[in-house]
C-alpha cells in the first residue's frame, strides 16, 4: 500500500481469517497521538471507490472491542467496504454527578458538565475523525460520497455531533444507546440522514418511577421529548412523522421540512426488551451493522435521486399489501439482482430477475412486517421499504 509520510507514526498490517487486511495505525491530531484500526476488504474497489464505515465505541471501551463484536468488519468483507475502529482519549467527565476518568469522545457528554479544577485542554474528535477519513482516502481508492459513521452509547452521542459538524465529510450516521447532547445542538453545516436506536430496557435512559421505557402506543415520544425535539430542530423538520412497526420495533421517520427550510431525515427506533447494547445478533436478535448499512446505502440513493431527474425509481404496487407486491424498474431492460431482508437484516428471499416481466413477492414467502427490498442493476442500486400486513 501507499504510505503517507508525516501522518502515519506507526503502522502494522496483517491478513485476517477473512482475507481482509487489518492496519493498526497511530497518527498525530492537534498534538495528541491517536489510534485506530482500519480494515480493507480482500476484493478490488467497486466503481467509484470503497465506501467507509466508522464504528465509534462507548465510554471506557475501545476500537478493538467493536472490531471484535460489532459485525462491521465481517459485513465490510461481504459488501466490499472499508471499516474503521478508532479510539477516543481519556478525560474527566461527570457520571451520575460523580467525577470519573475514562475513555470518552469529546462531545456534550464531556463538555456540558465539566469536572472541577483547572479546565481540561479538550481537543476536537470531529477534527480527528475527519483527518482520519481524509488520510484513508489518500491511501486507498475511496468513494467520498459514501463515508458513514455508526456509534454506541457515548459513540452514538458522537455520531450525532458528526451530523452537526461534519456533514461535509460524512454522508449519514446511525447509532444505538444515546442521542444528541444538549451542548452540541446547532444548525448543521450540511444536513445528513441520522438514525438513533434505543432499547426499552436501556438502564442508561430509564428514569424513576419507570422500570423500562414505554413501548406501547407513541408514549415514547413524550418520554424522550427533549432529546428528540433537539435533533428534530437541528434537522430542520417538523414533528410530523411516519411510523413503521414490527413485533419488536417502533420506528418514527421525521422528514417533513419546516416551511422555508430544507430538512433531512431523522429516524428514531425503539426496540422492545433490548438493553444498553449495540445489537449484533448474539447480545440481541437484531444486527445493527446490517440494518445501518442498508440505511447508509439508501441515504446515498435518496440523495442522488433528489439531485437528478434522470435517475428512475422502482415501481412497487400495492405497498403496503396483504398478499402480493408487484415490482418493476421503469426504463430498464435486463437482469437484476434482488433480495428481501427483514428488520433484523436476515435475508428472507433473493434471486435474479429479468425486468421484461414484473417481479412478484408474496406475503406467504416473506411474512408480516416491514422489509427492505434491494434491487441491483448494472447501473445503480434501488432500496425500498415494503410492508406486508
Amino acid at each position: 500500500m501507499k504510505l503517507i509520510l508525516g501522518w502515519v507514526v506507526y503502522l502494522t498490517c496483517f491478513a485476517s481469517l477473512f482475507s481482509q487486511t487489518r492496519y493498526d495505525i497511530n497518527l498525530i491530531s492537534e498534538g495528541r497521538l491517536r489510534e485506530s484500526i482500519v480494515v480493507k476488504p480482500s476484493s478490488p474497489p467497486p466503481i467509484g471507490g470503497y465506501p467507509i464505515v466508522f464504528m465509534l465505541h462507548g465510554t471506557n471501551q475501545n476500537g478493538e472491542y467493536f472490531y471484535d463484536i460489532s459485525g462491521w468488519k465481517e459485513l465490510g468483507e461481504q459488501e466490499n467496504f472499508i471499516t474503521v475502529f478508532p479510539n477516543s482519549l481519556r478525560w474527566c467527565y461527570m457520571d451520575d454527578s460523580v467525577e470519573t476518568h475514562g475513555l470518552r469522545w469529546v462531545n456534550g457528554q464531556v463538555t456540558d458538565l465539566p469536572c472541577s479544577g483547572p479546565p481540561q485542554n479538550y481537543i476536537s474528535d470531529v477534527n480527528f475523525l475527519k483527518l482520519l477519513a481524509n488520510k484513508i482516502a489518500d491511501t486507498f481508492p475511496v468513494n467520498p460520497a459514501m463515508i458513514f459513521a455508526s456509534g454506541f452509547s457515548n459513540g452514538s452521542g458522537m455520531i450525532h455531533k458528526l451530523a452537526i459538524d461534519a456533514g461535509d465529510v460524512f454522508a449519514a450516521c446511525a447509532g444505538s444507546g444515546s442521542f444528541l447532547p444538549a451542548g452540541d445542538s446547532a444548525k448543521p453545516i450540511h444536513r445528513i440522514p441520522v438514525w438513533a436506536m434505543m432499547g426499552t430496557r436501556d438502564d442508561k435512559s430509564i428514569r424513576p418511577p419507570f422500570t423500562e421505557i414505554p413501548f406501547g402506543d407513541d408514549s415514547v415520544l413524550v418520554y424522550f421529548n427533549r432529546a428528540l425535539q433537539r435533533m428534530i430542530d437541528c434537522q430542520g423538520v417538523t414533528q410530523n412523522f411516519t411510523k413503521f412497526e414490527t413485533a419488536i420495533t417502533h420506528s418514527y421517520d421525521f422528514k417533513e421540512s419546516n416551511p422555508g427550510d430544507t430538512g433531512q431525515l431523522y429516524r428514531f427506533t425503539l426496540v422492545n426488551d433490548m438493553f444498553h447494547v449495540y445489537p449484533n445478533g448474539m447480545n440481541f436478535r437484531l444486527e445493527a451493522a446490517k440494518l445501518f448499512w442498508e440505511f447508509f446505502k439508501s441515504s446515498v440513493v435518496v440523495k442522488n435521486s433528489e439531485h437528478s431527474k434522470l435517475i428512475p425509481t422502482a415501481s412497487l404496487f400495492p405497498n403496503p399489501s396483504s398478499d402480493i407486491i408487484q415490482i418493476s424498474i421503469p426504463e430498464y431492460d435486463g437482469n437484476y439482482l434482488w433480495k428481501l431482508q427483514d428488520a433484523s437484516g436476515k435475508i428472507q428471499c433473493s434471486g435474479i430477475h429479468n425486468n421484461v416481466s414484473e417481479l412478484l413477492i408474496k406475503k406467504s414467502e416473506a411474512g408480516i412486517g416491514l422489509f427492505i427490498l434491494t434491487l441491483q442493476t448494472d447501473r445503480q442500486i434501488y432500496l425500498n421499504k415494503i410492508i406486508f400486513n
